[in-house]
């Protein structure tokens, strides 16, 4: 999970345009992997993408819960839809119509790691 997100964060400096889309996002993540975890956190500020491994934030603007480890792993190499997963594979709590507006993160960084499969 971690070089994961540590990608996301690359990304904004390998692409112009995903760095634009950024503009406006003030929000904070929570990932949450059933049934132990990991557990960790997005901060989007600034067109910037910040992720802190292992930690739960106290005020997440939403808590995406992912039901296992291997539907993580599928929905951040793009194998899953993201937007369709909410509700079957994937739990929203707090601002689910924010969540939703931001999958797209989600969606440019699955291009980009299925891009590093070959």
């Amino acid at each position: 999970m971690g070089a994961i997100q540590y990608a996301a964060s690359q990304l904004i400096t390998l692409d112009p345009e995903f760095k634009k889309k950024l503009a406006g996002i003030d929000s904070v993540t929570q990932w949450k992997v059933e049934p132990k975890g990991p557990n960790s956190y997005t901060i989007v500020k600034n067109q910037k993408i910040e992720s802190k491994m292992d930690a739960v934030h106290n005020k997440p603007t939403y808590t995406l819960i992912i039901k296992d480890l291997d539907t993580a792993l599928n929905l951040f190499q793009a194998k899953i839809d993201a937007n369709k997963a909410i509700g079957s594979a994937i739990k929203v709590i707090g601002d689910a119509a924010k969540a939703q507006k931001e999958m797209f993160i989600l969606e440019a960084l699955g291009k980009y790691l299925g891009d590093l499969r070959g």
